[in-house]
Parts: C-alpha cells; sequence; structure tokens
C-alpha cells in the first residue's frame, strides 16, 4: 500500500499556495414600488477590471441572499429578475457589504432610469441554461474542453466525458447543428475557446420526436456551442509531431475548414506508442462507424497509419445537405502474451500455462455518405450508404502444459495457426418522414439493405499429447489447410403511423418486414503425406450450412402525456421469426419458428425545474442467434470445443430502472439516485464438460427452474468544494449483487458475485498555479462458486487516475498524468498486484500567440506498466501477462492552426 501514501501526498500538494481569505457580501431584495420580496433573483458578483464571474447566488422566499468575495480587489454585483430592470453596484475593498437592501424596479414602471452594465455570465432561458463565454477565464488558446471546466454546472474528466447538470453529454453542436458529427470531444478538443461567444446547455428531444413531433419522452444532455459572428468562416487545427527513445515515433495532423454550412476536415496519424488510432468518438464524429481495425487493445506493441477525411455541405436554403468521408487504416501487432488458467471443478483442478508469439495486421478502406433532402415544411427524406473493403492477417504459435491437483501432467499442446482474410461489405438505408398540420400525426416509411461476403484461408498445425501417471498415452497430430467463405445479405422496410386521439393521448403503429439470408461454409483438407499438399477432405470439420430468416415485427404505442410535467410511454412489440437451416453436406433440413412480445414502459415525471424522477421497465426475449443453435464443429483449439442446440428455446429478461435526479444551476449541486434490476428466466447458458484428459467441451442450452439475477444501487453527488479557490468534488457509493447458473460436468453451478465500491473525485481548473484532477475508486470485490474446488475470492481493490497541471513563468508549464491499481492478495490469489504508471511532461509555449509548443515527456516513467489483467468466471480463473509500451522519452513539436477568415468587429 505505499503507492496509496504517494497519492495521499500528491492531493495533499494540490491544496498548497491556494488559500486566501474572504468575507460576505449580505441583503435582501425587494420590489421599489410595492415592497415585494422577490424569491430566486440572480445574484452574480464580478471583476471591475475584465468582468469575469466570481461567485453568484439566489435569494431566497424572504428575498435573501449571501455569498462569498475575496478581501482585496475592486469588484461589482449584479442582480437581475425576469421583467424588472437590472439592478448595478461597486463592491471596493475595505468596505463592508452585510446588510445591503437593494430595490428593483419592475420594467413595466421603468421609464427614465437606464441601467448600463457589463456581460452577464449566467443566464436561464426555458430550459436552456446559457454561459457567456468571455466572462470566463481560461488560459491563451484554450480550446472549448478547457471552458468547460470552469463554468458552473459542467464538469470534464482525464478521458475528457463531459458531465453537465448532473447528466452525461453525449451531443455537442455548433450553431445548433453538427459539426464534422455531433461528437462532444472532437468539438471540446479543437475548436479554441476564444471562437465562442455562447455555451447553451439543454436536453435535447430525440431525432424521431423532432421529426415526427411526438414527445416520446427521450432526452439527450446537449451543449451547443454559438460562435462569434467572426468565428464562422476560418481555418483550423493541430499538428503533433514527435521522436523519442527505442525507436518510439508519434504524429498526428488534424485540419479543419469551414465557410458557414460547408465544412471540410482531414486527419493523419502514425504511431507505435498505442495512439494507434481514433477513439471511439472521434471515428463516429468523422463519419460514423467505429472499427476496432487497429487490432490494439492494450496488448503487444502497435505500429499503424491511420487517415482519412470528411467534406459536407448544404444549400443556401438549407433543402439538401450532404456528407461523405473517407477512412484508411494499416496497423501492425506484435504480441508476447502467457495466459495462467485454474478451472476448479467439485472433483478436479485443472492448471495450465500457455505462451503465444503472435502477429496481426489489418488494411481497411471505409466510405460513407449521408444526405438530407428538407422536401418541403412537413416531409424530409434521409439516406445513408457505406462500404468496406478489408484485409486480414495473421499468424501465432502457442505451447500450452496442464496439470491436475496433483502436478500430475495431463496434456500438453504445441499449435500454429495462419489466417488470412479478404472481406467486403456495403449497407444502404433510407427514412421518409411526414408531418401534418394536426400536432402528433405523422407518417413514415424506413427501407435498408446490407450485406457483405468473407473469403479466406486457414493453415492449422498443432501436435496434442495425453498423459496418464506421467506417460503419454495417445497423442494425435493434425496439420491441415482451410478455406472459409462466408456471405449475407439482409434487406427490409418499416412502416409507422401516429395519431393523436386527444391532447394527452397519441397512438402509433409500426409494422416492418425483414429478410435475412446468410451462407457459412468451411471446407478443411488434410496433408497427404505422400504428395504433400492438403487434398483429403476432412468431413467432420467442414460445413456448409445456408440460413434464411424472415422476421415481421408489429408495434402498438401509447404516449400519454397527462400533465406537463408527465409523460408515459407505453411500447407492445410483438415479432414472429421463422428461421430455415440447410445443411447442405448432409442435404438436411431444420426449421424453427419464434413468436415473441417484448413490452416497454417508460414514465419521466419532471417534479420541478432540474428535479425529476424516471421508472422504465423492458422485457426482453433473448432469441438464440445462429452462432448458438448451429451444429458447427471447429478443431482451431483441440483443447476447447464449441458446440451449438438445435433445441434452443428464447430467453426472457424483465429489466427494471428507476432514477432520481436533482440539480441547482447556481449552486452548482447535483444529487443522484440510480437502481437497476434484471432477472433472466430461462437463460441462454455455456455449459461446460472437463474429461479426465484436460479437453473442455462447451455446450449452448437453457437454464431451467433456476434465474440469473442482477441488483445494483449507485447514489451520486457533485458540486463545490471550496468556492474561493474553485475546488470541485463529487462522487458517492456503489453497491451490486449478481448470481449466474450454469452446469459444470452436469452438475449445477451458482457464481455468485458481490461489489461494493466508492467514487470520488477532485477538481481545480485555472490558469494560474495548479490546475488538477483526481479520481480515488476503493472496492471490495467477492467471488464465489457453489461447485468450486477451492476457497472464494475476497479482497480489496483500489484504483486511482488523474492528471495535474502547474503553470509556471516564461510560458513553462509542468504536467503529469497518473494512474494507479491495487489488488490485494486473496484464497484464490496469494499475491498482490500493485501498478502506478506515472508520465510527467515539461512543455514551453513560443510566440506572442502561443500557438506553438515544445514538450518533453516521459512515459511510464516508474516503469511500471506491466501487461497483467485477472480476471474470474465461474470456476475459471484466468491470469494474462503480455508485452505491451512502458518506459521511453519523447520530445514533441505542436503547432497550433487558427485563421479566422472574417476580422473581428
Amino acid at each position: 500500500m505505499k503507492r496509496v501514501g504517494q497519492l495521499l501526498l500528491l492531493i495533499l500538494f494540490c491544496f498548497c499556495g491556494i488559500v486566501h481569505a474572504q468575507s460576505r457580501i449580505e441583503g435582501k431584495i425587494s420590489d421599489v414600488k410595492d415592497q415585494l420580496k422577490l424569491h430566486n433573483a440572480t445574484i452574480m458578483l464580478l471583476t471591475a477590471k475584465d468582468s469575469i464571474l466570481t461567485n453568484f447566488a439566489r435569494s431566497d422566499e424572504n428575498g435573501k441572499f449571501s455569498l462569498e468575495r475575496p478581501d482585496t480587489g475592486q469588484y461589482f454585483i449584479i442582480v437581475t429578475y425576469p421583467k424588472y430592470g437590472e439592478y448595478y453596484a461597486e463592491i471596493l475593498p475595505g468596505q463592508h457589504y452585510s446588510n445591503m437592501s437593494i430595490g428593483m424596479t419592475s420594467s413595466a414602471t421603468l421609464l427614465e432610469e437606464v441601467i448600463v452594465m457589463g456581460r452577464v455570465p449566467i443566464s436561464i432561458k426555458g430550459d436552456t441554461t446559457e454561459y457567456d463565454a468571455g466572462s470566463f477565464k481560461v488560459e491563451k488558446n484554450a480550446k472549448v474542453e478547457d471552458l468547460l471546466k470552469v463554468l458552473p454546472g459542467i464538469t470534464v474528466d482525464a478521458s475528457g466525458k463531459i458531465t453537465a447538470q448532473g447528466k452525461t453529454v453525449k451531443k455537442m453542436l455548433v450553431d445548433g447543428e453538427e459539426f464534422f458529427g455531433d461528437d462532444p470531444i472532437l468539438v471540446s478538443r479543437n475548436i479554441r475557446s476564444d471562437m465562442v461567444d455562447k455555451i447553451q446547455v439543454y436536453e435535447k428531444k430525440s431525432d424521431k420526436a423532432e421529426k415526427t413531433g411526438i414527445d416520446d419522452g427521450e432526452r439527450t444532455q446537449t451543449i451547443n456551442v454559438k460562435l462569434k459572428e467572426e468565428a464562422r468562416r476560418g481555418i483550423f487545427g493541430k499538428v503533433d509531431v514527435g521522436g523519442g527513445s527505442d525507436k518510439f515515433y508519434a504524429g498526428q495532423g488534424f485540419l479543419n475548414y469551414f465557410n458557414q454550412s460547408f465544412k471540410a476536415s482531414a486527419y493523419l496519424i502514425a504511431s507505435n506508442t498505442g495512439k494507434s488510432g481514433l477513439s471511439y468518438e472521434e471515428v463516429s464524429s468523422m463519419g460514423g462507424d467505429y472499427d476496432r481495425g487497429d487490432n490494439f487493445n492494450g496488448e503487444g506493441i502497435p505500429k499503424s497509419l491511420n487517415t482519412g477525411f470528411l467534406y459536407s455541405d448544404k444549400t443556401a436554403n438549407k433543402k439538401h445537405a450532404w456528407r461523405i468521408d473517407y477512412k484508411h487504416i494499416r496497423s501492425d501487432v506484435d504480441l508476447d502474451r502467457n495466459v495462467f488458467t485454474r478451472n476448479a471443478a467439485r472433483d478436479t483442478i485443472l492448471t495450465s500455462n500457455s505462451s503465444t508469439l503472435a502477429s496481426n495486421e489489418n488494411r481497411k478502406h471505409n466510405i460513407g455518405l449521408k444526405y438530407e433532402f428538407k422536401v418541403d415544411s412537413m416531409s424530409d427524406l434521409t439516406v445513408w450508404a457505406g462500404a468496406n473493403k478489408r484485409h486480414d492477417n495473421s499468424s501465432s504459435e502457442t505451447q500450452s502444459t496442464t496439470v491436475n491437483q496433483f502436478d500430475q501432467k495431463i496434456n500438453d499442446n504445441m499449435r500454429k495457426f495462419k489466417n488470412d482474410s479478404r472481406s467486403e461489405q456495403y449497407n444502404a438505408s433510407a427514412l421518409y418522414v411526414r408531418r401534418f398540420k394536426k400536432k402528433g400525426r405523422s407518417l413514415s416509411f424506413n427501407y435498408f439493405t446490407s450485406g457483405n461476403k468473407q473469403d479466406g484461408e486457414q493453415d492449422l498445425f498443432s501436435k496434442l499429447r495425453f498423459y496418464k501417471l506421467g506417460n503419454v498415452e495417445r497423442d494425435s497430430t493434425l496439420d491441415q489447410k482451410k478455406f472459409v467463405k462466408n456471405s449475407s445479405f439482409s434487406t427490409g422496410g418499416e412502416f409507422a403511423y401516429s395519431e393523436p386521439i386527444s391532447k394527452k393521448i397519441i397512438l402509433s403503429f409500426e409494422y416492418g418486414l425483414n429478410f435475412n439470408r446468410n451462407n457459412n461454409a468451411v471446407r478443411s483438407f488434410d496433408k497427404n503425406q505422400n504428395t504433400g499438399s492438403f487434398d483429403r477432405l476432412d468431413s467432420l470439420y467442414s460445413n456448409d450450412f445456408l440460413y434464411k430468416t424472415t422476421k415481421n415485427t408489429y408495434n402498438l404505442a401509447i404516449n400519454y402525456k397527462p400533465l406537463e410535467k408527465l409523460v408515459v410511454n407505453v411500447s407492445n412489440k410483438f415479432e414472429n421469426s421463422n428461421l430455415s437451416q440447410l445443411n447442405r453436406m448432409e442435404n438436411s433440413r431444420l426449421s424453427r419458428s419464434f413468436f415473441v412480445y417484448n413490452p416497454v414502459v417508460d414514465v419521466n415525471y419532471e417534479i420541478q425545474k432540474n428535479k425529476s424522477i424516471n421508472l422504465e421497465y423492458q422485457g426482453t426475449n433473448g432469441l438464440p442467434s445462429l452462432n448458438q443453435i448451429q451444429p458447427l464443429r471447429s478443431n482451431l483449439d483441440p483443447l476447447n470445443e464449441y458446440l451449438g442446440n438445435e433445441n434452443l428455446k428464447p430467453s426472457y429478461t424483465n429489466n427494471l430502472n428507476l432514477s432520481f435526479r436533482t440539480y441547482s444551476v447556481l449552486e452548482d449541486k447535483f444529487i443522484g439516485i440510480f437502481l437497476s434490476a434484471s432477472r433472466t428466466n430461462n437463460a441462454l447458458v455455456q455449459n461446460t464438460t472437463i474429461d479426465s484428459l484436460g479437453k473442455t467441451t462447451f455446450v449452448w442450452g437453457n437454464l431451467n427452474h433456476n434465474s440469473n439475477n442482477q441488483i445494483s444501487i449507485r447514489p451520486m453527488y457533485y458540486g463545490k468544494l471550496w468556492k474561493k479557490i474553485q475546488l470541485r468534488h463529487g462522487g458517492g457509493p456503489s453497491v451490486s449483487f449478481s448470481n449466474n447458473y450454469n452446469y459444470v460436468n452436469t452438475v449445477l453451478a451458482n457464481a455468485k458475485v458481490q461489489r461494493y465500491g466508492m467514487n470520488y473525485s477532485l477538481q481545480r481548473s485555472t490558469t494560474k498555479g495548479l490546475d488538477f484532477g483526481i479520481e480515488l475508486s476503493p472496492g471490495y470485490l467477492i467471488q464465489d462458486n457453489s461447485i468450486g474446488a477451492m476457497e472464494d475470492s475476497k479482497g480489496f481493490t483500489f484504483s486511482s487516475e488523474g492528471n495535474l497541471k502547474y503553470f509556471l513563468p516564461a510560458k513553462f508549464i509542468v504536467r503529469a498524468d497518473f494512474s494507479y491499481n491495487y489488488q490485494a492478495p486473496t484464497a484464490v490469489y496469494s499475491k498482490k498486484f500493485e501498478r502506478f504508471v506515472l508520465s510527467p511532461a515539461l512543455s514551453k509555449k513560443f510566440r506572442k500567440d502561443e500557438k506553438l509548443e515544445l514538450t518533453f515527456m516521459v512515459n511510464d516513467l516508474l516503469k511500471q506498466n506491466v501487461g497483467f489483467d485477472r480476471s474470474q468466471n465461474g470456476t475459471l480463473l484466468t491470469e494474462r501477462r503480455y508485452n505491451t509500451i512502458s518506459r521511453y522519452y519523447m520530445v514533441k513539436l505542436t503547432w497550433e492552426i487558427n485563421k479566422m477568415l472574417v476580422k473581428s468587429k
């Protein structure tokens, strides 16, 4: 736990040198004419020098207010109230303002008085909270992300995730429209804060609700960045170039041009540091489909090249809009991995050790298109299309050994595998929506089609030996070439109509028809020892299946809005699926049909402004997939075999979610409680059979007479801890319980998991001194299995991550990112696991505009980033160790590009 102490010292360091004395401003607010006490008036304290907001409050039911101010410096106070003129007064140093009496004049009687004031930092307009960007101070060349960090009610964590008024921001728009997609991170980390006029926060209705006019109760927390007039035409971007020790390198370029509605973007990433591609958010915002085409998940050493461009525009009358994007990914990953597993059934404990050397190469091209046509004021047509082409090439060599609880060798295996596959895929869809003059009446049609094909060759060589009492009982050698040929085609459509029955009730009906055709074929050939060619068909591990599925979907939904603040949505979805399977190898057929009902009830009640409660119930039938049904046999892993089950039935899951949220904008305080529970009957589970030779067979089946269950509760709070030094904090405890059943050697096993955790974060955003964000997550984990031949796994866990930034004179900045993970020893794992990764950096900004920055950084200074993880799934325990990126030094040069084509007024 020594590392925990180091973390606590880091936290204590964050408080050094940031405390000053403070006093209070207090008083009451009333109507000048009628002496009415004004409740919920907004009081703001701004610096006199640059109008930066330093504090704010609201008056109580008696018109009284109280707020803190620094003892030094000159300020002015602004008081606003709807339909009243604004009040302005100076706050001078050395004077007391503990008994202010502020009189407000109604705008109806305000005839001669003129009130002159500066910018209003925060205003609330209906459901929208608006921040004036110029009233909040950030460092030079800061991005929108840096601006958001200093806005009351908005938090940004180390990964860039944005939370506004207690809810995660999932959309970020620019001037009300998508800007290279609607992803928050791409906008927040690339648009400069000095381009911004206003920041607006609101809950956006779903696309379906906006198009049809039916309020379905779905809301997405959204931020709209309103640009300054002179900032709507320009070029911005960033170029990073870095070289380091041990031949590490990183290069990234991102360039954007925009002119009102016209937008163009291009990017290039070349790296072997793990930044092998865009994040999920960056990829989706650059054009849509996310693909882990880089083949890198933290294991191994990667090398990648990723490039793409995007173009979008719309006509002057906004009748037509379109977007085209292209991406190309090239990546290579070299992996050295060791895996330790322990499978403990009632009578047997098998321990395996395996080592793998692997190499993966991937090449992919992807193109996407979106076209929007505003037919008229009541009709819209949207078309999507995309296609990709991919080439995967991989090879691996694995050595493994298995022993029993008496340390007797059971088996060993040497396996070599190569795969070379090429695939092509396409998709297209169109959505037409027609609204009518009667509010709530709408008609929509949706058509979609997609298809793909894959051709591949696989080489498999395996030498497997089984032992008994230390002697080889039998062995087998496998030398095969496989030819894989898969294809699929899908097409279908949906029709939906909604009709308002009354002002409070809207009924809607949907019908969908979907047809799928899938062909899966594998030909396995053994090597002919006489000729050296692969010409002997292995019929046991060859197959050729044709699947056809026809699905009819019916949905009757009710939207009930008895009160302005209460919305109830009930959806009744029926699905009728018919599956036919043709086994071309054996010329046999199988037909199955499923008729299921999936209900959804969603109730959302807004108790008052920024306080709501939501209840959702969803019943879901889990249909067995083709992979679970099909009786395919595979020998790619001789010690683990997976079998399908043609007699599987659908499972049924009851999901219940309950949430309560309350948020105060002016107090910058959020409280939430989130409860979720689920119960799955007739669950689809993988039953396992482990034989005496160490071979495991997995067979899908339905769980009868028992159910899998899960329940969790998570209270949450965040707000200001110390307003004067801009210190925020938040978090809360979490508790979850789950149990899952399956059969192990025909014995019913119940795997139980209990998780107790706590999350606490501390954040300070500033442009002087120390800026930091730290997150602490202690927890306690209990895992046990009813048939395990070992002790229950119980242990303390702790994780933390954060970043520190300190502004030095002469435009120097010291930075440090860190993460810490700790797992205590348990009855199962006798050794603790501890990892503290610290990556410091020193940067210097050049030029008057500070657009050029030179950075020296060290990745993993303490060389603690070892590739390691542990997991437990029922009776199976797994430890993985692998090569990964550790310590290296790098010098990086960053150039910010920002040129506005319209001069500031």
